[in-house]
């Protein structure tokens, strides 16, 4: 589909525009010029200042003829849809840049609906797109519109002007026309003439009148519609305890297990690898040989130790099974592999028992880190052991490492910022991998029958 009319570029006052060329991170160009291939109309809903680094969602406005295209056409930008339920037409796709450590997240919507859960459409998505323009090269509203639809999701996202976006509304207010198209559909699609009062209030920072109107169109939206309002709350709010997945047919998540020795940062990257991940994170502890607060009654028991490495071994690939079941990302410290370690063979019958069962009944990876750091640094950082027998454990892991083909050997004498986001970059491109030929093997089969 070519661009409209109202496509072509146009000149941005000043307090739209921050003077000069619009930056752009290259995984969102690349996302970008996907979705101008797609042919179908779009464009840039807020954030449009903030595209170089984006310090939260870069929201799009697509039209509804889009979405069968959408998902692969992102994909191929390296963005990738992550299901969350109950948020109306919002779709979000997550990406990852190494070069960056930065996590990029696509808010897509096909309609402009507002509320915490999205209970008020508008019928008004087509006419935004139909009047939308170019600036540096990017669809984004005229400015009167964009004015007034940042008013609207402050008055009713927001509840009114929190601090730190006075400002934000005040520019609004000076591009917003409340005599514009968009001023009018809003108004009779809230049942009153606010649109005037509300640009008023905002262009004059007044925030007990801005609130006031807020509240009163939002009573006024619920009292339009009570029945359908409060459907559209109760199912979303109900939908929202599904948990997010990666979108597949599977939506099966992923296991990834750290391995080395004292001082190499093992718990530190698990903690760094769930901190803003687009998935739920489950973390285990599996420890095998780990201290426990029964250690002095069970080494009076015979078997009492075994038993209890057994517990751990049961529990651990239990809760693993089932939270990577849930599509979580289940991260998993001190593998069972350990008993596996060169060097640091257990030959008493508990311990080779305990290494058979390793074998057979431990977690299942999908990922294992290796972490790597020369044996003085290790020492310095914990203390508990001395270089000599650090380096010896070092090498036990890498020889460990070069058999076991999931294995990943990461420097962690890297600064950990670096070492966390090559995992993270790992993580992700693993599960993305993952769920590309789960799919292939669905399609496979389904053309084998």
């Amino acid at each position: 589909m070519p661009p409209s009319s109202t496509e072509s570029r146009a000149s941005v006052p000043p307090r739209l525009a921050s003077g000069g060329p619009v930056a752009v991170h290259p995984l969102l160009e690349r996302a970008f010029a996907a979705l101008d291939c797609s042919g179908h109309p779009w464009l840039v809903l807020r954030g449009f200042d903030d595209l170089e680094a984006p310090s939260g969602d870069v929201d799009l406005l697509v039209a509804e003829t889009a979405l069968p295209e959408l998902e692969p056409a992102l994909a191929t930008a390296g963005l990738h849809r992550v299901t969350a339920a109950g948020r109306g037409s919002h779709r979000f796709y997550f990406g990852f840049d190494l070069s960056s450590s930065l996590w990029l997240k696509l808010d897509v919507v096909t309609d402009l609906a507002f509320g915490e859960f999205q209970q008020w459409a508008t019928p008004l998505a087509a006419k935004v797109l139909d009047r939308r323009i170019r600036r540096d090269g990017l669809p984004m509203p005229t400015p009167g519109d964009q004015g007034l639809l940042e008013l609207i999701h402050l008055a009713l996202d927001k509840g009114g002007l929190p601090a730190g976006r006075e400002r934000a509304a005040r520019r609004a207010a000076q591009v917003a026309d409340p005599s514009s198209d968009l001023a009018r559909d809003l108004d009779n699609w809230a049942g009153g003439s606010i649109i005037e009062p509300l640009v008023q209030a905002a262009a004059a920072v007044d925030i007990a009148a801005f609130g006031t109107l807020s509240q009163e169109m939002r009573l006024g939206l619920d009292r339009s519609a009570p029945v359908r309002t409060r459907c559209t709350v109760l199912a979303n709010r109900l939908r929202r305890r599904r948990r997010p997945t990666l979108a597949s047919a599977h939506r099966a998540g992923i296991a990834v297990g750290v391995m080395g020795p004292d001082g190499a940062g093992k718990t530190t990257l698990l903690r760094g690898v769930a901190q803003g991940f687009p998935l739920p994170a489950s973390y285990i502890y599996l420890g095998l040989w780990a201290d426990g607060s029964w250690d002095p009654w069970l080494h009076r028991l015979p078997g009492g130790r075994l038993g209890q490495r057994v517990g751990r071994l049961l529990r651990g690939s239990l809760v693993a099974r089932v939270q990577r079941a849930r599509g979580r990302l289940v991260l998993i410290d001190r593998l069972a592999h350990d008993a596996l370690l060169p060097g640091a063979v257990d030959d008493s019958l508990g311990g080779r028992i305990t290494r058979a069962l390793a074998a057979r009944i431990g977690p299942r990876v999908d990922t294992v880190f290796v972490l790597d750091a020369p044996a003085a640094l290790m020492y310095a950082r914990k203390r508990e052991h001395s270089p000599e027998v650090l380096d010896r454990w070092r090498r036990s892991y890498l020889e460990l490492a070069r058999r076991l083909p999931e294995a990943v050997v990461i420097d962690a004498s890297s600064p950990a910022a670096e070492v966390r986001a090559q995992a993270v970059h790992l993580v992700w491109r693993r599960m993305v991998c993952l769920e590309n030929r789960r799919a292939d093997a669905s399609a496979t089969e389904i053309g084998a029958a």
